[in-house]
């Protein structure tokens, strides 16, 4: 922890912080340029420009199993620092180029420098915070990244008004990152708040890992797998529903993602709320947030079954904190990294996974895929529930 600082000194580290988790899920940002660079690309399949979005994802995962090695070797400052402006040259090269090679090139490199630092947007609140400090920054870095999600994706919408190379212009906005992180936390900040990093690998910190650590990894893999079909199904369960304005399911996405990030900012008076219940809580929201998407006759119900489902995924922060305060320090960033590639692993599968369960029922429309979806929110909330009364029952008997 921070021995010591000015009142301006913790706003400025924790502004520090907070900002650098701003384009962490800004992948998928320049998602509206997909049909203008599939007129571009005329000799390129639709899958191969598609790819461009996806291909992120793979590098990020690919970044966040080696960051801890890199971590120890260089620190965390530089780490983020030189994460950001990978991400940086990343995220731009797309702007200045029409070869497509080169394209997938920044793309990957975008997702490699984004993966390099992902952890730490976690770990460094653990590192500088404790207590209900601690829970609330947690819930505000939820709420950043996914506002900065949604701030980034309208930005880029906008500047595609001018040609889709433009579109990437977006992650100019790293730039102020870098400024803001590398003046709020400074050498000195790191030096005081840092631990020893030992050689953990996977195996090993498994031994030390609590069963609730290692249920909420776990779960969290799950909880992406249902949280993602509001996301791949709910433009065809509007079809099936027969809904008017299905234009207006893109907006409806933004701003349900912007009202569930709200939810983030409240997480800390949550979780003091619902302690360990609070998982739970999230799960039933979800549940019926599905259930309203099923039976939703119009497009504002539809939106308001969209915000249930979005504020669930105040699931994330929750297991983040429980690493925090259940993990020794040497071993925080490696077990973030675990969880977070659970989460970006649970989203990959999703519609195999529920494509595998429509084999089982017999059915896979998307409605069928949105009642998958909300049993796997019931059977995440049963086991939240039973990890919650064993750890109550335990605190009795101690």
């Amino acid at each position: 922890m921070l021995k010591s600082s000015t009142s301006f000194q913790n706003v400025r580290l924790k502004v520090a912080i907070l900002c650098i988790s701003l384009t962490i899920q800004t992948a998928g940002a320049v998602a509206a340029a997909v049909p203008a660079m599939i007129d571009s690309f005329a000799n390129r399949s639709t899958t191969e420009i598609q790819s461009l979005l996806t291909i992120p994802s793979f590098s990020i995962m690919l970044f966040i199993i080696l960051s801890s090695g890199i971590i120890k070797y260089i620190g965390k400052r530089n780490t983020v620092l030189i994460g950001l402006t990978i991400a940086l040259l990343g995220g731009l090269l797309p702007a200045f180029t029409s070869n497509f090679y080169l394209i997938l090139l920044g793309r990957f490199l975008f997702g490699a420098g984004t993966g390099l630092y992902n952890s730490l947007t976690i770990s460094l609140i653990g590192d500088c915070f404790e207590g209900d400090e601690q829970q609330n920054l947690i819930g505000l870095q939820s709420a950043t990244a996914a506002l900065g999600n949604s701030v980034a994706t309208f930005m880029a919408g906008l500047l595609l008004s001018v040609n889709w190379h433009s579109s990437f212009l977006v992650y100019l906005a790293i730039i102020p990152m870098i400024i803001i992180f590398s003046l709020g936390y400074t050498k000195r900040i790191e030096k005081e708040t840092s631990v020893e990093v030992k050689n953990d690998t996977v195996a090993h910190v498994n031994k030390k890992l609590s069963p609730a650590v290692l249920l909420g990894i776990f779960t969290l893999f799950f909880f992406f797998v249902s949280v993602i079909v509001m996301l791949t199904s709910s433009a065809l369960a509007i079809q099936q529903l027969g809904l008017a304005h299905s234009e207006l399911l893109s907006l409806a996405l933004a701003v349900a993602g912007i009202l569930g990030s709200i939810s983030f900012i409240f997480y800390g008076q949550i979780h003091k709320l619902f302690k360990n219940f609070t998982p739970v809580l999230a799960c039933i929201l979800g549940f019926i947030g599905y259930l309203i998407l099923l039976a939703a006759p119009n497009m504002l119900v539809f939106f308001i079954g969209l915000v249930f489902v979005s504020v669930s995924m105040i699931v994330i922060p929750y297991v983040y904190g429980l690493i925090l305060s259940s993990v020794a320090a040497s071993a925080k960033n490696i077990v973030i990294s675990l969880a977070m590639i659970a989460c970006n692993l649970g989203s990959f599968f999703s519609p195999f996974i529920i494509s595998f369960l429509g084999k089982i029922f017999g059915a896979s429309d998307a409605l069928s895929q949105i009642k998958y979806a909300a049993f796997i929110f019931v059977v995440i909330a049963l086991i939240f529930t039973f990890s919650a009364l064993t750890s109550k029952n335990k605190g009795r008997e101690q």
